[in-house]
């Protein structure tokens, strides 16, 4: 026991100084490691509220491609216009809107059948009519707007711009206003027929010859009579023609 002592009291200042350092030590690593672990938590928060947002922005953009894609639609647009086919439109747009993205009403156009301002619904088609069109002399104006049987059994009257929306509507079925949106076959000018498509310029040259030697087409079929129109073309050719005045055109 003395023996341990006089070792103690021989070294007591370097134990002393021994257990000072590595209470500090010990503190210094206890401190370390609580610094280190509010770190980390802290980068787990941000971490945990970033792909909160990213998420809360997918969901974001999702819901607006979901609005913006329920807003727009197409329309089809024929007759007399500088570039016919089908055009993405959104609600607040109008007829005179899908015109120009068109190019714009041919010079052979009647305006005056037409109206610019009517608003636009989904699968309409968009008829211009040609000046002097075998439904010139009808007492009934065209329907130059209409949406197709399928969408809706109303059709869009565009020449009525004064009266009020109930009374700019007709049936889809009503068969004298579908014909008066198409071009009579012996009565139709080369340009008339040149915007009718599958009809270029020279088919519509063969078709006034046609028109000239044999007096009058009887019957839309007579077309396959004619060099280069076969069934295809003719099934296109034929959704905007009629036969009208089957008397001599020479």
């Amino acid at each position: 026991m003395k023996k341990l002592r006089a070792i103690f009291d021989e070294y007591r200042t370097r134990i002393i100084i021994g257990g000072i350092a590595g209470i500090i030590l010990l503190l210094l690593g206890w401190s370390w490691w609580q610094k280190n672990q509010a770190t980390e938590l802290t980068e787990l928060d941000t971490k945990t509220e970033k792909n909160a947002k990213i998420s809360q922005s997918s969901t974001a953009m999702s819901k607006s491609s979901s609005i913006a894609n329920k807003s727009t639609f197409f329309v089809d647009i024929k007759g007399a216009i500088a570039k016919p086919g089908v055009y993405r439109v959104n609600r607040s747009q109008r007829v005179n809107d899908v015109v120009m993205a068109a190019g714009g009403l041919l010079k052979t156009a009647d305006s005056n059948r037409i109206n610019l301002s009517l608003q636009l619904h989904d699968q309409q088609i968009i008829f211009i009519p040609f000046q002097n069109d075998a439904s010139a002399g009808s007492s009934q104006l065209p329907t130059t707007v209409e949406q197709t049987p399928s969408a809706s059994n109303n059709v869009s009257n565009a020449t009525d711009s004064t009266t009020s929306s109930a009374s700019s509507t007709i049936t889809a079925n009503n068969e004298s206003d579908e014909t008066a949106s198409k071009i009579d076959l012996n009565s139709a000018t080369k340009e008339q027929l040149m915007q009718i498509n599958g009809i270029g310029e020279k088919k519509a040259a063969m078709i006034i010859n046609y028109r000239q030697e044999h007096g009058s087409f009887k019957k839309l079929e007579d077309l396959k009579n004619i060099t280069g129109i076969g069934d295809k073309t003719f099934a296109v050719m034929a959704e905007s023609l009629i036969v009208g005045n089957t008397t001599n055109t020479n």
